[in-house]
């Protein structure tokens, strides 16, 4: 049994849902009466469809109720131009004509319309001087609206000999520009008046006892009336301007600017408005909602609201508090060990949104944006380039709490504690060897016991834990992605920037300025830190050999961390590393004396 009679669905009409409609339009046909489309006033009037299902939506509509939506698309512009003449209205009893006047410019063909069938005009070709001068009639509005249009439009002459009343007695010396009491004045129309208005019978019913029908403004001339008396004309005043907020001048001598920020202006007014925003900045505090407890950012107040229970996210399955509920939701998503997002450039796998968003600036070269003032390295990550910029100091400000070792940065403080006191240790599983490094463990299984475990790619000596994985890789080399390079992997925004990206170059070695570089990043780092050189070298491995045969038979060099002096054996590196650590000991416990960080350092 069939509920619903939509089986010809979306063939229906758009509107009704009808499918047995003998004519019908398409929503791109324009309406009749309205030069408009269907389809737009229907977006206008409900809401825009997406793009990728508008295409599924029925595309017709009925002939009933193409005819209904014509009388609402015409009513309802007919309501929205009554509201516009209504507050044009309502400008001009404020003496401010030019909304009428632009209405009657833009929509004179719609207005005729809409007087005829609200019956507000029995002109058959109303113009907006007959609205300008009736409604004046009305005593409702200042007559300089009239002057003000009148003159925006530009008045033709209307006397015998080419001039009008207005440039005769602004050429008239003995003229003053006054304004007169409007109960001693009496104005008779103007001839252009006359001439608009189309009848003399219309002009004469105004008589001397209504108000003036034109009173011209005081900055262009009050129009002579031979019926007016000498006393009336002595007993007028100059009209008073308001005072000036800057006596001296609106703009300044020379632009200011602020001392607290980049703000600059030329306008006096912007000066004193500029630091009310900052005493206003500085007076504002943001209470606790919870203890009342005021701080002086909107940071601080948050930070401190994590301490109340109330406002805090916490995990029910391992316990730990979240700041908000978007990072408690990231978090549960590693509980469910299960990795959902994978990356479409490799096969790597993220168990948040946020892990692969961060994933997969690695793919992209042309996003490094944070670039170091001393030596010009780029950092995709501030925190990278913080961590950098540590390296560069020689304030070891980092101190070890177990002995009097001091170091630069987080990380080496932090691999010193591992290997030194926590005394972190690698066990071989062939062996009863033990590593502080894991790459130092691989190395050993790979060049004693000849076992593989690290599966490096010929072409952009990116090692792998397992085949599969480097299969895996291998492909991406064979089928890149648009805009990703086949060899390097990088991934670019343009075309233009993927054929002048720097690519792989090959060479024999890492080898420079009489060091035997461990990898290409290390290689690559020192050309541009020392050197100024920006490079891109790999050095191809050798078919059949394992890479912990590879790196056993490089020749390390040994040298010195501290003073950089280079040894021929182990032994000989010992002896001096005596003498070193002493004199950095020493230099440590002067300056420890005198108050100054030390400098000393493993």
């Amino acid at each position: 049994m069939t509920l619903f009679n939509l089986e010809q669905f979306p063939d229906v009409c758009r509107l009704c849902m009808k499918a047995d409609s003998k004519k019908s339009h398409s929503i791109h046909d324009n309406f009749e009466a309205i030069p408009m489309k269907i389809v737009a006033f229907l977006e206008e009037v409900t809401f825009r469809t997406a793009e990728n299902k508008a295409e599924l939506l029925p595309k017709s509509i009925c002939d009933p109720c193409v005819n209904y939506l014509s009388e609402f698309a015409v009513y309802r512009n007919r309501m929205a131009l009554t509201f516009r003449f209504m507050e044009a209205l309502v400008d001009l009893k404020q003496s401010n004509a030019k909304p009428i006047t632009a209405l009657f410019k833009d929509s004179k063909r719609e207005l005729e319309s809409l007087f005829r069938e609200l019956s507000i005009c029995s002109k058959p070709d109303p113009q907006v001087e007959d609205l300008l001068l009736e409604f004046e009639s009305y005593n409702s509005v200042n007559c300089d609206a009239l002057v003000k249009v009148e003159m925006e439009q530009g008045s033709e002459p209307d006397d015998d000999d080419g001039h009008d009343d207005v440039h005769d007695d602004l050429d008239d010396p003995d003229f003053e520009c006054v304004d007169e009491p409007e109960d001693e004045v009496e104005t008779k129309p103007s001839k252009k008046t006359r001439k608009k208005s189309h009848s003399k019978t219309k002009s004469s019913e105004l008589s001397s006892d209504d108000e003036p029908l034109v009173k011209k403004k005081a900055k262009v001339k009050s129009p002579r009336s031979t019926g007016s008396t000498p006393a009336a004309q002595n007993s007028t005043t100059k009209r008073v301007g308001r005072p000036r907020i800057h006596p001296e001048g609106r703009h300044l001598e020379e632009p200011w600017s602020c001392d607290k920020c980049k703000f600059k202006t030329k306008y006096r007014v912007a000066v004193e408005r500029h630091k009310k925003v900052h005493e206003r900045r500085e007076k504002r505090i943001y209470p606790c909602s919870i203890c009342g407890e005021v701080f002086k950012t909107n940071d601080e107040m948050r930070n401190h609201g994590l301490v109340h229970p109330e406002n805090q996210f916490v995990c029910e399955m391992c316990g730990a508090s979240l700041k908000s509920a978007t990072s408690l939701k990231s978090h549960m998503e590693r509980h469910e060990d299960k990795r959902k997002y994978s990356c479409q450039y490799c096969e790597y796998a993220a168990y948040t949104k946020i892990n692969l968003t961060a994933h997969l600036q690695i793919h992209a070269s042309d996003n490094a944006v944070l670039k170091c003032e001393i030596c010009g390295t780029t950092f995709r990550k501030s925190g990278h380039l913080k961590r950098h910029i540590e390296s560069h100091s020689n304030e070891r400000k980092y101190a070890c709490e177990q002995c009097p070792g001091r170091f630069n940065t987080k990380n080496t403080l932090r691999n010193h504690f591992n290997r030194v006191h926590l005394g972190v240790r690698y066990p071989c599983e062939y062996c009863e060897k033990t590593f502080d490094q894991r790459i130092i463990l691989r190395d050993h299984i790979e060049r004693v016991h000849q076992i593989q475990c690290q599966f490096i790619c010929d072409i952009c000596v990116v090692t792998f834990d397992s085949q599969e994985k480097l299969d895996i890789h291998k492909q991406r080399h064979e089928n890149p992605k648009p805009m990703e390079c086949g060899i390097c992997l990088t991934i670019h925004p343009t075309q233009e920037a993927l054929a002048a990206h720097m690519c792989i170059s090959y060479q024999d070695n890492y080898q420079c300025c009489n060091k035997d570089l461990r990898n290409h990043v290390q290689y690559n780092r020192h050309m541009l830190v020392k050197h100024g050189m920006k490079t891109n070298v790999r050095v191809k491995p050798i078919p059949g050999m394992l890479l912990g045969n590879l790196r056993g038979s490089r020749k390390r060099l040994i040298q010195c961390r501290k003073c950089d002096i280079a040894f021929p054996s182990k032994a000989l590196k010992m002896q001096h590393m005596l003498v070193c650590n002493q004199t950095s000991r020493e230099e440590y416990s002067n300056d420890a004396d005198n108050g100054v960080a030390g400098r000393f350092g493993y």
